[in-house]
């Protein structure tokens, strides 16, 4: 698989509104995902276990498979930094329209 272009805020809107999650983006890799998690709507940062990562690579390898970045990325869980976060999903749409979005999202 090749490097997937940026979400943008748009779809990101969108898929929300439509009810989509969870979802992740960014690019070339996804690295940030829009959950319902812990009674909250957030979108936070994927964060890969470097260990799980390691295990995953060998283990491939070991088979006589490939380790490519999108396996390595697909680890990512949603655990890091929390950048927007709100009761609702219509308030996450409203704090997502008002924040200044990364273009690599």
């Amino acid at each position: 698989m090749a490097p997937v272009a940026p979400l943008g805020k748009n779809r990101v809107l969108a898929l929300l509104r439509a009810g989509k999650l969870p979802f992740s983006f960014g690019s070339p890799h996804p690295v940030v995902a829009v959950l319902e998690q812990d009674g909250m709507f957030r979108v936070r940062e994927l964060v890969i276990d470097p260990a799980e990562a390691k295990a995953a690579a060998e283990a491939a390898m070991a088979k006589g498979g490939p380790w490519m970045p999108e396996q390595y990325y697909a680890l990512g869980k949603p655990t890091g930094r929390v950048f927007i976060e709100a009761p609702t999903r219509e308030e996450l749409a409203a704090k997502i329209e008002a924040f200044p979005w990364p273009r690599e999202w």
